[in-house]
């Protein structure tokens, strides 16, 4: 790995939808670093940022292991350059009843969601505060803000990652680091969906779902507010969603 001039922005839990645009959205001004477990298909994400102009990096990172979250952060601070944005966008959208939820799924749902933004939320507060300055952004979603039923393992990891992040804010805004999650109540319009529910996916109206695009650019212009004027919580959905 070669040290960039530039700032850096890493997005944990890069797939094909959100988390591959929200790289691209900060790829343009930020050395942009994604982890994920698969290396191949980061290798390809990185390939296509940087055949569009920017810097760009993949990282296989297990997101469930606090060891390689720390290692990994501490990697791109010593190797490629300062982390200035990080953005936990991982979780494992479960649902089932609750009597079909074992032990084992909902401490695996919960490690992906909670566990791990916890480690990241930290160690990015560890690199960031002596700088005096940082963005640390949560995908959340509407199992955040309330559980429904068969979302009980998922409920409770974001439910979790909201408290985390309003610690963090509450802790460490007056030492200059932004701190906000980001709601997503809605469908999103990436390939997974059109895949798994192509009825839901064509019964929609025309922008009944949240573009992948629109959503990064709320992520970038929180990471670019004053610090006057900082957002805690966004909350996005659909002009057409039902709430």
């Amino acid at each position: 790995m070669n040290r960039t001039s530039k700032k850096v922005a890493v997005i944990a839990g890069v797939g094909e939808g959100l988390g591959q645009a929200i790289a691209r959205r900060f790829a343009p001004d930020y050395h942009v670093v994604m982890f994920a477990r698969d290396l191949e298909k980061l290798q390809g994400y990185a390939a296509q940022l940087r055949e569009a102009g920017g810097e760009a990096t993949g990282m296989k990172v297990d997101l469930r292991v606090e060891r390689e979250i720390v290692e990994a952060l501490a990697t791109i601070e010593q190797e490629i350059g300062p982390i200035e944005v990080a953005v936990y966008n991982a979780g494992a959208q479960h649902r089932k009843p609750l009597l079909e939820i074992s032990g084992d799924a909902f401490e695996k749902v919960w490690r992906l969601g909670a566990f791990g933004a916890f480690v990241f939320g930290r160690e990015a507060v560890r690199h960031m505060e002596p700088r005096g300055k940082g963005t640390i952004l949560f995908t959340g979603a509407t199992s955040s803000l309330r559980g429904g039923a068969n979302f009980g393992a998922f409920a409770a990891a974001k439910f979790a990652t909201r408290a985390v992040i309003q610690s963090i804010a509450r802790e460490f805004g007056p030492k200059g680091i932004h701190a906000a999650t980001v709601i997503i109540d809605g469908a999103v319009n990436m390939p997974a969906i059109h895949r798994l529910f192509p009825d839901l996916a064509k019964s929609m109206p025309p922008d009944g779902m949240l573009s992948t695009d629109e959503v990064a650019e709320t992520y970038y212009q929180i990471h670019r507010q004053h610090r006057s004027a900082w957002t805690l919580e966004a909350d996005l959905r659909p002009y057409s969603e039902k709430f």
